[in-house]
């Protein structure tokens, strides 16, 4: 017969344990029930929008006086119940609140609720990835991550210039930017330019179909060139359209086709008959400008701009 598990063994256990599998069992042991809040909690993925919170691959949605709750292609719902702001106390403070530490892989807060109704003051986030969409939902979000998270690993946000302004954005490791064309019809967007460029500090940006930035980019080259002063950040521009990096590399061609380069000794796989440039900057570095293909993305198609040391 296996010996039971001991207390910190346990522990290490419940810790690793699959978050909603953890809420399943502890709710049915009230022994567990009274240690589990001072074991950490660690998510994958934790979402919380206006109608929807997302644990994991639980995904919890609420409209009015009722809750649905759907995970793996199975839905069981919930009808006469409180206010949805009480059901979303309810559903926070099971899963996350009251424990020594919740950490969380990535944070999706967009169109989130207001803190003071739903959100206890005293709750603190332990992540390492977050994907905001607005201002205000950067500035919402903040008072909820402990602040031994930053700099963040990874930061999605729109291309608007308030946002480029946020400390959040700018001490991320990288940052992820990404526009729906439609949402351009919905919500007033200042759009970001090659000014807001030029403040990013950030080790890697990546543009998500972001055609209407594509021009900023050969500006911001430009400036480079014209200061002789490098970034030292790395641009990437990801799509699905193949026609999209074909226009953009014409257009790269125009401002820098004196720069073209085979880029001998770059290991990369190179999207057939595509250009590629080598465009000095200084005397100790350039920018590489090439496209690759990546058919296990979503966005299979890339250009890179990628500031390089100058070899002598």
């Amino acid at each position: 017969m296996p010996l039971p598990l001991s207390y910190p063994g346990l522990r290490c256990v419940l810790e690793h344990l699959e978050a909603v599998k953890r809420a399943r069992i502890i709710g049915r042991s009230p022994v567990l029930q009274k240690v589990d809040k001072t074991i950490p909690l660690c998510l994958k993925n934790l979402h919380i929008k206006r109608h929807k919170l997302t644990i994991n691959n639980l995904s919890i949605e609420y409209d009015k006086d009722e809750v649905k709750f759907k995970m793996n292609e199975k839905t069981i719902s919930r009808k006469g119940l409180e206010s949805r702001e009480d059901t979303i106390k309810k559903l926070v403070h099971f899963y996350i609140c009251g424990r020594s530490i919740t950490r969380v892989d990535k944070l999706d807060w967009g169109y989130s609720l207001l803190p003071d109704r739903v959100m206890p003051v005293d709750l603190k986030l332990s992540i390492n990835s977050l994907d905001a969409f607005s201002r205000e939902d950067f500035e919402t979000v903040l008072p909820f991550i402990d602040p031994h998270s930053f700099p963040l690993k990874t930061v999605i946000a729109i291309p608007e210039t308030s946002i480029f302004d946020n400390q959040i954005v700018k001490s991320a490791e990288t940052l992820i930017v990404n526009l729906c064309p439609l949402i351009l019809y919905f919500i007033n967007v200042r759009m970001a330019t090659v000014e807001d460029l030029k403040k990013l500090k950030n080790k890697t940006v990546i543009f998500q179909n972001l055609w209407v930035m594509r021009n900023d980019i050969i500006l911001l080259i430009k400036h480079q060139m014209e200061t002789k002063k490098a970034t030292g950040t790395t641009f990437v521009i990801t799509t699905d359209d193949k026609g999209f990096i074909k226009k953009m590399l014409r257009e790269f061609e125009q401002a820098f086709g004196e720069y073209r380069s085979y880029l001998d000794g770059v290991n990369e796989r190179f999207l057939p008959g595509s250009s590629r440039f080598s465009i000095p900057i200084n005397n100790e570095s350039r920018i590489h400008v090439y496209a690759i293909e990546d058919p296990e993305e979503d966005g299979p198609y890339k250009i890179i701009v990628k500031p390089v040391p100058e070899i002598s």
